[in-house]
């Protein structure tokens, strides 16, 4: 069977080659019937839009980059969910790299994703790197100087939520190799009692869930009955791609900081701080 081209589609709509090729884009220039006219000829024929060709005369790619830290961290695959979520519904796909400042350092990475001709990227991962060339970026997470936007937490929100949880306790932040929440160790204090925050690692024992708050996954720390403070991973990754196609296509509201605000999940409950 031979492949369905953009000139079937217009012998099928009964408009010439250039209004199909203006309708698949969006031209504002076509009215709304013919744009409906154009896409119910592309469905009935099975006509796919060739991207590639498309990206090459309009010189755009449709694609963003997103840097993860570290690939094997428990909540990658939420955000990444995230991203994907918002970038489908615009027709956008993206590449991912990881960048842990060690085997791969921020400045390779970026100019890797730019060789590959992205759009936009999203960063989420220490490594530093220059935006010498001002894509449009979005940090999450860290508030790297170079982005164009920032997706952050509500740190006195945060703060304010595992105070709460932890009452007239002690406070006890034990951090591992990759914290969420690092600002956290200013909490530390000391009282009756303790209530200790493992961020990035684990308990090396049991102890009792009440005075214990996992930086996690909350599917994952209610199966062991553990208090858990969620960053939002899901989230954090849908408004990052929104940031970064509202910055690509010039367009919707682009403020310099988003914030977002974790929850903590008690026997299953969630608390929003």
């Amino acid at each position: 069977m031979s492949k369905v081209t953009m000139s079937d589609v217009a012998d099928e709509a009964q408009v010439n080659k250039a209004t199909v090729s203006r309708a698949l884009k969006g031209d504002p220039r076509i009215s709304s019937a013919t744009r409906e006219k154009v896409w119910s000829a592309a469905k009935k024929l099975g006509y796919r839009v060739d991207t590639v060709a498309q990206g090459l005369s309009s010189k755009k790619t449709s694609l963003v980059g997103v840097v993860l830290g570290d690939l094997k961290a428990s909540w990658s695959g939420a955000f990444l969910s995230g991203v994907e979520r918002v970038l489908s519904r615009h027709r956008m796909d993206m590449i991912v790299k990881e960048a842990d400042g060690l085997h791969a350092s921020g400045d390779a990475v970026f100019h890797r994703l730019v060789d590959r001709n992205v759009e936009g990227i999203i960063w989420n991962a220490r490594a530093t790197f220059s935006n010498v060339l001002e894509l449009p970026l979005v940090s999450v997470g860290d508030e790297h100087s170079d982005c164009s936007m920032r997706v952050v937490h509500d740190k006195g929100a945060v703060c304010r939520c595992v105070l709460s949880v932890a009452g007239e306790r002690a406070v006890r932040y034990i951090s591992g190799d990759n914290p969420l929440f690092p600002y956290l160790f200013e909490l530390q204090r000391e009282g009756n009692g303790a209530l200790s925050i493992y961020d990035g690692t684990m308990p090396a024992s049991l102890l009792d869930p009440e005075d214990v708050l996992l930086c996690c996954d909350p599917v994952w720390s209610k199966g062991i009955g553990y208090m858990c403070l969620d960053w939002g991973a899901f989230d954090a990754g849908g408004i990052g791609a929104r940031c970064v196609v509202n910055l690509v296509k010039g367009k919707g509201v682009r403020p310099k900081e988003v914030f977002i605000a974790p929850s903590v999940y008690i026997g299953g409950e969630r608390i929003t701080c």
